[in-house]
């Protein structure tokens, strides 16, 4: 956690691990604030520390500034574990509360993740790889590669006879013009 002092990065790890362990954060939004969350009772916690050695002092009034702050922490923090939905009671909790929120959760990381066959446990936060069954899969040759080389036959010919520029098809293949000038010396003039 940035701002953090070396001493309070367990605490503020362990806060972290404990809000997402206990919640169903799902947008980066939501994700930030719980950071701003946490940094907070960082904070809140270096003012009680504080407070703590001036009422060991002779004098054990501590000063009404800090009490104020600690005071704006506590609501901050209060206000913050009502948006993200972290104070709510058990008992006001319905199952298809949660149902919907587990199901939002999911669906929010499908959207970021489609398509990617490593996946992460919710449960215990492990990674593991999803593997796909091949049976009913047909393999097709694609044309914009040459073993691992983006490469196209057709284009370079054409750009050979002076019919297509090496800048369209860099805007083709989605690559730099420095890129045609490599692969149409070393790949295609060695194809001839």
């Amino acid at each position: 956690m940035t701002g953090c002092l070396p001493e309070e990065m367990k605490f503020a790890s362990d806060l972290l691990q404990n809000y997402l362990a206990e919640s169903s954060l799902s947008s980066y939004a939501e994700k930030d604030t719980l950071k701003q969350l946490v940094y907070l009772e960082v904070i809140l916690e270096r003012v009680k520390i504080y407070i703590n050695k001036e009422t060991e002092k002779a004098n054990p009034v501590p000063p009404i500034q800090m009490l104020e702050q600690l005071q704006y922490l506590n609501k901050q923090i209060i206000e913050i574990k009502n948006e993200l939905g972290l104070t709510q009671k058990e008992d006001q909790k319905t199952v298809l509360d949660e149902w919907n929120k587990l199901k939002n959760k999911a669906l929010n990381y499908y959207k970021e993740n489609a398509g990617c066959n490593v996946v992460k446990c919710p449960e215990c936060k492990k990674t593991f790889m999803l593997l796909k069954d091949l049976k009913n899969y047909t393999a097709e040759n694609i044309p914009m590669f040459k073993k691992t080389l983006l490469y196209n036959r057709k284009l370079f010919e054409l750009y050979g006879q002076g019919r297509i520029t090496k800048e369209e098809i860099a805007s083709i293949l989605g690559v730099s013009p420095d890129y045609i000038d490599f692969i149409y010396e070393n790949e295609f003039k060695n194809d001839k």
